[in-house]
Order: structure tokens, then sequence, then C-alpha cells
């Protein structure tokens, strides 16, 4: 019954986070970043001035990732995590549920055997720093404690919010990710 309690109250406070007119929306779950897109209109290069926001809401979409995949008792499952994480685009969204999805149907039992959103099957204990603002909205992370991790994620800006539109396998083109041994 905690169980159901907990994840009721966790989808409630991310719909009232998400139905938030302000434009300065600050949530302690999300770190502050102003979340709320009308329509996702993308453009995506990052000018010098946007690097900071950008880069900020892909180390914070990161991190509380991690803290998810971390949790315990995960009182929400991780698809329902991301269909309800007002820092992702419609388009990430369903890019991450086909995949999911599909892999379940080749292999019922294992689904995808690393998570495609670490692209990886581990991810370092610390979460992530930033490493560097790429070109065209791809901001590459590195693991705190584990420097050799590192992770592109790509952000976009809609109505004036910065979005994360791929992470790891998900909206990255292959030539973008992080190459792997």
């Amino acid at each position: 019954m905690r169980k159901v309690f907990t994840h009721l109250l966790l989808l409630f406070q991310i719909g009232i986070m998400a139905c938030n007119e302000e434009p300065n929306n600050k949530s302690e779950s999300f770190k502050g970043v102003n979340t709320k897109p009308k329509t996702v209109e993308s453009k995506p290069t990052l000018p010098a001035i946007a690097n900071n926001a950008a880069s900020e809401v892909a180390l914070s979409f990161m991190n509380n990732y991690k803290a998810h995949c971390d949790s315990a008792s995960k009182s929400m499952d991780t698809g329902k995590w991301i269909e309800f994480n007002p820092l992702l685009t419609p388009s990430f969204k369903i890019t991450y549920k086909k995949l999911v999805d599909e892999a379940f149907k080749t292999d019922p039992e294992l689904g995808l055997d690393a998570d495609p959103i670490f692209d990886a099957q581990d991810y370092p204990d610390e979460g992530f720093i930033l490493l560097e603002n790429g070109e065209n909205g791809y901001v590459t992370l590195q693991g705190k404690d584990w420097p050799d991790f590192k992770l592109v994620v790509k952000v976009i800006q809609a109505n004036n919010n910065w979005l994360v539109d791929g992470a790891g396998i998900i909206n990255v083109p292959e030539e973008k990710r992080v190459k792997r041994l």
C-alpha cells in the first residue's frame, strides 16, 4: 500500500510541475530548470550565451536519471518516469518507448542488454559533470568518479526552454556517440 501511495504522490507532484504556467517554475526534483514547453520548436545550435542553460538541463536530466536508477524501491517504473519527465521532448519519449517495446518483443525475458540512456550496462556512482558543450546541441558529460565514462546528450530549444531530445542511443546518431571498447 505504501508503494502505491508513494507512486501516486510522485505522479501528482510531476503533474503539478508539468501544469505550472509560471515562466520561472522552480522544482527541487529537477534542480530549478524551467521546463514548461507549450509546443516543440527546435533550434539545434547552441549559441555561446545558451551553453550554460543547455548543459544545465543535460546535467540535471542525467543526474536525476542516475538517481532514479539508484533508487532501491523505484516507486515509479522507468517507462513512466520517462513519460512524465518535463525535461524530455515528445520525440525522446516516443523513441525510448518504441525501443524498449521492440526489445521486449524480441526477447521477453531480457529486453535490452544495456540501458539505452546510459548506452551501457553500468554507470558512474557519483553522477555526471560537464565535459564539453559541443556543436549543434550535443553536450558531452563524464562520470565524476569515472572520468573514462563519457556520454553524449542532445538538447534542443523549445519555446525558450532547453529540453533533452537524446541521450545514449536515444536520438543520438552513431557518429556522435562515445565509442566504447
